[in-house]
C-alpha cells in the first residue's frame, strides 16, 4: 500500500483523521473567494482569473488514452503525489494536479496503488489513470518491454537478452511470417522487389516472456499484439479512403510510369496494407512529434506516387529518408551515417548494393520491407495521412517539429530555418 500525497513531514505531524486535504482545500478555496469578492471591478477579475482559477482547475485529458503505451514504474514508498508527478512527466496524465484530485475525489483511492510496473498508455484521463493502476490485474511483476521503433534484428537483442534464447533462434523463426500470425493478406500485391518479413508486425509492447518460451511463441505473440491492434484502430478499413495525392497529373508523360507500383486490380485498396506499413514504419523513424506524423505520411505518399521533377530532371518516385538507407546498412551489419556527417549523400543514394537505398534505376517505389515497428499512433496516422501536396520535411525545431514544403525552393529555405536552430 502506498501514502496518500502529503510528504513525509506532513504525514508526521499530523493526526491520521486529519491527513485528508479536503477540509483544508475547501478552507483555503474558500479564503480566496472570499478575498475576490472584497476585490472590486478589473481587480478582482485578474485576482480569478490569475489566483483562485488556476488554484480550483487541473489540466486534464479525456478518454483512455491515445494507444501509445509506455511502461510506467511505480515505487514501493511513493506516495500519491509521488505517482502523479511520474505520471504527468511520462505524459500519461495531463497534470499532477487532477490526478491527485481523482484519487481525493474516489476516496483516497491512489492509496491502494501497489508498487510495481504498468502498461499504461498517453493521454490518459486522470480519473481511467487512476483506475487503471488501483486494479490489480494491470500490474505487471515482470516483463520485457520492446520500445516502438526498433527494428527487428534490434528486437531479437533485447529478446534473447531478456530471456537467454539465442539471437540465431529468433533469426531462424521469422523466415516464415505467416507461420507466426501474419495475414497473408499483407503479402498480396508484391512486386520482385519485396519480401516477407517480420518486420512492421512485431507490436511495441511489454510482454511476459522467460526462458520456457520459444522464439516462435515470443514472436508469434508479438505479432498477435499487433493484429488485435490493427482491427481495434480499423487501419484496414482506413487506407481504403487514401486518395490519389495528384489526381490531375499524367504518369504516361513520365520516362518510368508507375515503376514497381500498380493499384489493386479489385479496387478495393488504392494502396496495399504493406505499402501503407512501410509508410508507418518511416514516420516512425522519422517523426519527432505525434501532431507531424499524419503530414509525414501525406508526403511519403506524395513522393513515392509521383515521379516528382527538380530542377528539369525527372527524378525516381522514391522515399528518400534517411532513415531508410541506414536500415539497409544496418541490416547488413554496417554502421549508420547521420546527416551531420560529411558524406556525398548523392553517391550514397545510388549505392546498388543497399536495397533501401534510393536509386532511381534500381530502387524506384515502395521497399523491400518496412523499415521499423511502429506503435498505434502512428499506424494511425498512416492510415488517416493529412492531405497536402507536400514533397520535402525537415526536422526544425529542437521539439522535434517539422517544416513541410512543396518545392525544393521552400524545402532549401526550411533548411535555413533548421540550421539557425541548431537542428542541421
Amino acid at each position: 500500500m502506498l501514502g496518500d500525497f502529503r510528504t513525509e513531514d506532513e504525514r508526521d505531524a499530523a493526526p491520521r483523521r486529519h491527513r485528508r486535504k479536503d477540509s483544508g482545500r475547501s478552507l483555503i478555496a474558500m479564503t480566496l473567494v472570499v478575498a475576490l469578492f472584497g476585490v472590486l471591478g478589473v481587480g478582482g477579475w485578474w485576482a480569478y482569473n490569475n489566483i483562485v482559477k488556476d488554484y480550483l482547475t487541473a489540466e486534464d485529458y479525456t478518454g483512455d488514452g491515445n494507444g501509445n503505451q509506455v511502461i510506467i514504474s511505480i515505487q514501493s514508498g511513493w506516495f500519491v503525489s509521488d505517482i502523479a508527478n511520474h505520471l504527468e512527466s511520462e505524459g500519461v496524465v495531463a497534470s499532477a494536479k487532477a490526478f491527485v484530485k481523482a484519487s481525493e475525489e474516489d476516496g483516497d483511492s491512489g492509496t491502494k496503488i501497489q508498487a510495481g510496473s504498468y502498461a499504461m498508455e498517453e493521454e490518459m484521463s486522470a480519473a481511467s489513470a487512476l483506475a487503471f493502476l488501483i486494479d490489480p490485474a494491470n500490474l505487471t511483476l515482470d516483463h520485457v518491454v520492446i520500445p516502438e521503433g526498433k527494428r527487428s534484428f534490434e528486437i531479437y537483442e533485447i529478446l534473447s537478452a531478456y530471456t537467454g534464447v539465442p539471437i540465431a533462434d529468433f533469426e531462424a523463426a521469422a523466415q516464415d511470417p505467416e507461420a507466426l500470425g501474419v495475414d497473408p493478406l499483407w503479402f498480396e500485391g508484391f512486386s520482385e522487389r519485396q519480401v516477407k518479413s517480420v518486420e512492421g508486425f512485431l507490436f511495441p509492447s511489454a510482454y511476459e516472456f522467460d526462458e520456457t518460451m520459444t522464439a516462435a511463441q515470443m514472436l508469434s505473440a508479438m505479432i498477435e499484439r499487433f493484429n488485435q491492434k490493427i482491427e481495434e484502430i480499423g487501419f484496414l478499413d482506413d487506407i481504403k479512403n487514401i486518395t490519389d495525392p495528384f489526381p490531375d497529373f499524367d504518369p504516361s508523360a513520365l520516362s518510368m510510369p508507375d515503376q514497381d507500383y500498380s493499384p489493386p486490380s479489385n479496387g478495393e485498396y488504392r494502396v496495399y496494407p504493406w505499402m501503407a506499413l512501410q509508410v508507418a514504419s518511416i514516420v516512425q523513424s522519422e517523426s519527432g512529434i505525434a501532431e507531424d506524423d499524419a503530414k509525414i505520411a501525406q508526403t511519403m505518399y506524395n513522393r513515392v506516387n509521383f515521379d516528382w521533377i527538380m530542377g528539369g530532371e525527372i527524378r525516381c518516385n522514391c522515399f528518400h529518408s534517411e532513415a531508410i538507407w541506414n536500415y539497409g546498412r544496418l541490416l547488413n551489419g554496417e554502421e549508420a551515417i547521420t546527416s551531420g556527417e560529411n558524406i556525398d549523400w548523392e553517391t550514397l543514394m545510388q549505392d546498388g548494393e543497399n536495397p533501401w537505398a534510393p536509386n532511381a534505376k534500381e530502387n524506384a517505389g515502395y521497399l523491400p520491407s518496412a523499415i521499423s515497428n511502429p506503435g498505434a499512433v502512428v499506424l494511425e496516422a498512416a492510415a488517416n495521412p493529412e492531405a497536402g501536396e507536400w514533397l520535402y520535411f525537415v526536422t526544425a525545431y529542437k521539439d522535434g517539429r517539422a517544416l513541410f514544403a512543396d518545392t525544393y525552393a521552400e524545402h532549401n529555405e526550411n533548411i535555413k530555418v533548421a540550421e539557425e536552430n541548431g537542428i542541421q
